[in-house]
């Protein structure tokens, strides 16, 4: 098949259609008008040069480009059609299309500036940041039943936000898709990425041996990683996953130490983007550190409530233990505390109790109390009670 190479200096296509075998481009301008198709059976090189894409340009082969490729001002599409197809170098395309159910692999790193329509496709992102959608609209992301497969522990696919509507990332791979979205809790602008690894969470560095004492057996097939890239502004995480899943709790990597169990909910998941993924278990205010891989896995818990209660504490300033924490109370603000001794005496009362106003036990000694906590959760009052083993040195 010959290969077509362009010396000319400019090449301008108006409402036609403009088939190559092959095309390298070496250092030469094209524009496409809108009316415009540009067909290439063959594999296209761009190693030089820009193009102003307003129609658009079918690639049925291979893609290498090692800088930039289209004009800013493009407003023009990019298809790719076939079976199998790789993309080596960087790019960023106006609008891109992945046609069909074939799977492309991506061996660089690749931008869709406008849309991004992944068809029935599985789009192979084995590197960092491997794929980024950077149109902020939420419905910028069309899919039919295809998928992004971030197969390495470093690939990922990179979102960028700026409404409170829910992001979807299809992850998965030919035998398991596990979606994530992800929904800002307001309209800042904000990019995450996210991957799904589908292997021992141990392989990544998240070592399910280490875990708090509430977490009783974290999942061994598969784990997810989230990236905060860019903002400050909160967001509720949602997982999805089947109905008929083992393991129906979610828990988080800490503070690159420990797996413990994030505060979430699960409930079944009407919209249905795949049939058997019909649950979702939600993680508001997910904590994502700006910079930080933080681990998602599911596990079984030993305390399927919300808080956890520590029992004893030692007020001496040692920096340790020092006040009574329940863990998790920051999520649920509408509360109402009360201490008492073992007489029955009330020592001790704080309405909307949180991390920031833990009770350090300097009004009493030391001994037994008992706490009764009212909370509104999902807008029902639950009350909690147990004691406390407060010693001071």
């Amino acid at each position: 098949m010959p290969t077509y190479f362009i010396f000319v200096v400019a090449l301008v296509f108006f409402g036609n259609i403009q088939a190559f075998a092959q095309l390298s481009n070496t250092g030469v301008k094209l524009f496409l008008d809108n009316n415009s198709i540009l067909y290439i059976t063959g594999n296209y090189l761009h190693k030089d040069g820009q193009v102003l894409n307003n129609g658009k340009m079918t690639v049925l082969g291979d893609w290498s480009s090692n800088n930039q490729v289209f004009e800013d001002a493009s407003i023009g599409t990019v298809v790719f059609n076939n079976s199998s197809a790789y993309l080596t170098g960087t790019a960023t395309f106006p609008h891109l299309i992945f046609k069909g159910n074939g799977s492309y692999y991506l061996k660089g790193t690749f931008n869709a500036k406008l849309s991004l329509d992944i068809e029935d496709a599985e789009i192979m992102a084995s590197i960092a940041e491997a794929l980024t959608l950077l149109n902020p609209d939420a419905n910028a992301l069309v899919r039919n039943t295809g998928y992004i497969n971030t197969e390495s522990l470093d690939g990922s696919f990179v979102r960028y936000m700026n409404t409170q509507d829910e992001y979807l990332y299809p992850l998965g791979t030919k035998s398991l898709k596990r979606f994530v979205k992800l929904k800002p809790q307001n309209a800042d602008l904000a990019a995450f990425a996210i991957s799904f690894i589908d292997k021992d969470p141990n392989t990544g560095g998240f070592n399910r041996a280490s875990k708090a004492k509430s977490v009783a057996e974290i999942n061994d097939m598969y784990y997810h990683k989230i990236k905060r890239l860019s903002g400050a502004n909160g967001v509720d995480a949602s997982f999805l996953i089947p109905l008929s899943e083992k393991y129906q709790n979610l828990v988080t990597w800490v503070k690159s130490a420990q797996w413990d169990r994030a505060l979430s909910s699960n409930s079944p998941d009407k919209s249905a983007l795949l049939p058997y993924l019909a649950q979702t278990i939600l993680y508001k205010n997910a904590d994502l550190p700006l910079g930080s891989d933080v681990g998602f896995a599911l596990a079984q818990v030993n305390n399927v409530g919300p808080f956890e209660f520590y029992n004893a504490f030692s007020p001496d300033g040692d920096g340790k233990n020092d006040t009574w924490e329940v863990k998790n109370i920051d999520a649920f603000p509408d509360n109402d505390l009360k201490i008492f001794d073992r007489s029955g005496n009330l020592v001790y009362r704080m309405s909307g109790y949180n991390s920031s106003k833990y009770w350090d036990g300097q009004n009493v000694s030391s001994g037994t109390y008992i706490y009764i906590l009212r909370v509104k959760i999902d807008g029902q009052d639950q009350h909690f009670k147990g004691s406390i083993t407060m010693v001071k040195k």
